[in-house]
């Protein structure tokens, strides 16, 4: 078995049971416990777990890929600005895709002004946009994951189903950017469906708060180079951020009169 299919296993055990042991996961996987060892030590790395004598323990410290409630509201007021950004780059009759994110339902608040077209596989923002008439709505199709309070369509149908459409603006869904490792997210699972939603894009937008700049997930989604616009906010410095657009994209902070 490839080691990040075991990564992902592991973790969906995990996610269940809240601590699982070296024997037990090798049991499960058919592998030596010299490998599990070495696997929760990668997983350990990305802050999704501790290990613990004999095994490893959900660690404190790792949001879901659309993470609860209580990580979902750390800095609201920050994502809610970089949503006003994200809105005012919409025109009347594009079509966008709303990829899985808090900051992505933001935004979706912000629509119904004016006719567009969203495509989307997050339950909350279906919900959000359902009742509005100006808004054309296409939910992607697939398996429904449910991930602590979030509950997103991906899987192998979502790739068939975006694979029809073209879209002016993807706004991607990540957790992590780092100049080295890229856009990451935390869920490997969800990897291939976000590599086909932005094939299916013009241009690759990540609204990412300046708390996700600078540390590293679970998995790659995208290279710098791969992303069009991140929007931000300011308390990422300067510096900072023409590091990422040496890179290629272009860098808008929300909070700022000069963008």
């Amino acid at each position: 078995m490839i080691q990040n299919k075991r990564l992902e296993q592991i973790m969906n055990l995990l996610q269940q049971e809240k601590s699982v042991s070296v024997n037990q996961i090798s049991e499960m996987l058919h592998v030596t416990p010299k490998t599990v060892r070495l696997d929760l030590k990668k997983l350990e790395s990305a802050n999704v777990l501790q290990r613990v004598h004999g095994g490893a323990v959900l660690s404190s410290l790792q949001p879901t890929s659309f993470p609860v409630s209580s990580y979902r509201q750390k800095c609201m007021d920050k994502k809610a600005v970089i949503a006003q950004k994200a809105f005012s780059l919409l025109r009347e009759n594009d079509t966008v895709l709303l990829d899985d994110g808090s900051t992505s339902l933001e935004l979706a608040k912000l629509l119904g002004e004016f006719r567009i077209t969203v495509l989307t596989n997050d339950i909350f923002i279906i919900n959000e946009l359902m009742y509005k008439p100006n808004v054309f709505l296409y939910v992607i199709g697939g398996a429904l994951k449910r991930d602590g309070e979030s509950f997103v369509i991906n899987g192998e149908d979502s790739i068939q189903f975006i694979k029809k459409y073209h879209v002016n603006k993807i706004f991607l869904g990540i957790s992590t950017l780092d100049i080295e490792n890229g856009a990451m997210i935390y869920y490997y699972g969800d990897r291939s469906t976000k590599r086909a939603f932005m094939a299916a894009a013009d241009e690759v937008v990540c609204m990412a708060d300046s708390s996700k700049f600078n540390h590293t997930a679970f998995t790659r989604i995208a290279g710098i180079h791969e992303i069009d616009t991140i929007i931000t906010d300011s308390s990422l410095p300067r510096e900072e951020a023409e590091k990422y657009q040496a890179l290629g994209p272009r860098v808008i902070y929300a909070d700022s009169p000069n963008n």
